[in-house]
């Protein structure tokens, strides 16, 4: 779908400062106000808790009424956008809670059974629905019983304590409960809670251990004003993106200005013991392949294209490298900088999960297939991710629950996913796909560091990295505006 601003939302077209837009100083800051203040949190900046819910339900097309004031009543809750970024500068400047932080997505389906087609937004992959588009996916039988049916909509609960986190979400439970089976829940499990991981630097990272979050498309001046103050140096990678790529007019809004993005929701499992095992092996054969001397290069560092703690790998293959190894983590470079430049994949393969996920500088159009990214880990685990054993590693049972807001499916996830994760040519022939996330059609090699900056692997079948990261299930949800679920 593409977006036709009409002069009222030509300010659209740009990043907003949502200061200026809280004075109301010009006509236009006026309709960023309103925009702010009928838009959900968590699109423009993720809402920082650290527990969530997120609680998969479905509606009864035949008492739509009593679900539609359901809906209604949960909509009296949930945070606007200039509401969580208030909350947000509160907690950074005094560190007050910012309390339970509430969302709610619908589906397709939703719109449909709420009996609101006319509010539906029309975008093409939006319609059918995640099931249908041609992914690599796993076939919907296999998924997780929670999304293999019709799934209507989808309600976000969270809070930085876990108590108050579950209080909420089976508080929520209880008003499902009472609608008289005009609402069923799908997910009585709770096996869709996420729950923060940090290392011992108290920076969020994955369940492989990694560093996680770091590089996001930043839609607010304050954000890019933020990340130029961190570097301390002039941006090489300017993360800046309008307002745009997240935010598009939402069909039933009740105001000329009110917006709502689309949201992408997947269930990711993670094997972290074969993760991590692979790599051991994947490092040792390149060492007897290619007779490099033992631990020279890092073959998990190759395969994220970051160390665990977060040091970009195009930039050193020193994990304690003095200058970059500090917080927050470094997130200040694109791929053809001087004099390190590494446009021939030399030093940061081109298979690389974070590069593949964001080219940055190897393609000139690279930012504008960029999502806001607000997923979480779920599962618990005993060991501690970065303890460099693999006897206590969980095998299944703990994972991501990857969460994105966009403008435009086709052109940001599906892009993403189709002509980069999963396409093991792009760039250069027999690069192989995502070792992360990536799907393959057919087996295939990636083509890995074999002398640091000089030097590639030959990228066959025995070099392969893939097979831990395993989707579990999702489905394609649009954010509306609040004037909108507030007026069902």
């Amino acid at each position: 779908m593409s977006i036709v601003l009409n002069n009222q939302l030509a300010w659209l077209a740009q990043p907003l400062s949502w200061t200026s837009a809280h004075a109301a100083s010009t006509p236009e800051a006026a309709e960023q106000l309103t925009m702010l203040n009928d838009l959900q949190g968590n699109i423009l900046d993720g809402h920082g808790r650290e527990h969530t819910s997120n609680l998969f339900i479905r509606f009864n097309a035949a008492k739509r009424h009593e679900a539609r004031a359901f809906l209604a009543h949960v909509a009296q809750r949930i945070g606007s956008a200039l509401d969580q970024l208030f909350k947000a500068r509160a907690y950074q400047t005094q560190n007050k809670d910012g309390g339970t932080f509430v969302a709610v997505m619908l589906t397709a389906a939703g719109y449909d059974a709420l009996g609101v087609r006319k509010a539906k937004p029309d975008d093409a992959a939006f319609v059918a629905g995640m099931k249908t588009r041609n992914l690599n996916d796993p076939p919907a039988s296999a998924w997780d019983l929670t999304f293999s049916g019709e799934i209507h909509a989808m309600i976000l609960i969270a809070n930085d304590d876990e108590t108050a986190r579950d209080d909420e979400r089976n508080a929520m439970i209880d008003s499902i409960d009472a609608t008289g089976g005009a609402i069923v829940l799908l997910n009585r499990d709770h096996a869709e809670d996420g729950n923060v991981l940090r290392n011992d630097a108290k920076v969020g990272i994955e369940h492989f251990g990694y560093v996680d979050g770091r590089s996001q498309p930043l839609a607010l001046v304050e954000q890019v004003q933020k990340e130029q103050a961190e570097a301390g140096v002039p941006l090489v990678w300017d993360p800046t993106i309008p307002l745009s790529q997240l935010l598009l007019p939402c069909p039933g809004g009740k105001h000329d200005v009110s917006c709502g993005s689309y949201f992408v929701f997947r269930k990711l499992e993670q094997n972290v013991k074969g993760f991590k095992t692979r790599e051991d092996e994947l490092s040792r054969l390149l060492e007897a392949k290619y007779g490099r001397p033992k631990d020279s290069i890092d073959a998990g560092a190759a395969v994220v294209g970051r160390f665990e703690n977060g040091v970009p790998y195009t930039r050193t293959n020193d994990e304690n490298d003095s200058v970059l190894a500090g917080h927050p983590v470094t997130n200040n470079f694109n791929y053809e900088q001087q004099p390190n430049g590494d446009t021939a994949g030399l030093r940061c393969p081109f298979a690389a999960h974070i590069r593949k996920s964001n080219p940055r500088s190897d393609t000139p159009d690279s930012k504008t297939h960029l999502m806001a990214r607000r997923g979480i880990p779920y599962g618990r685990r005993d060991d501690k991710p970065n303890d460099n054993r693999l006897d206590n590693k969980p095998e299944g049972g703990v994972g991501l629950l990857f969460m994105a807001y966009q403008s435009d499916l086709e052109k940001q996830f599906e892009f993403t996913q189709r002509s980069w994760v999963n396409n093991s040519s792009f760039r250069n022939p027999g690069v192989g796909i995502d070792p992360v996330i990536g799907q393959p059609s057919e087996p295939s090699g990636q083509k890995w560091t074999k002398i640091y900056g000089k030097e590639l692997s030959d990228g066959t079948p025995d070099e392969s990295f893939s097979g831990f990261v395993t989707m579990r299930g999702g489905e394609y949800f649009f954010a509306p505006s609040i004037s909108f679920l507030k007026s069902l």
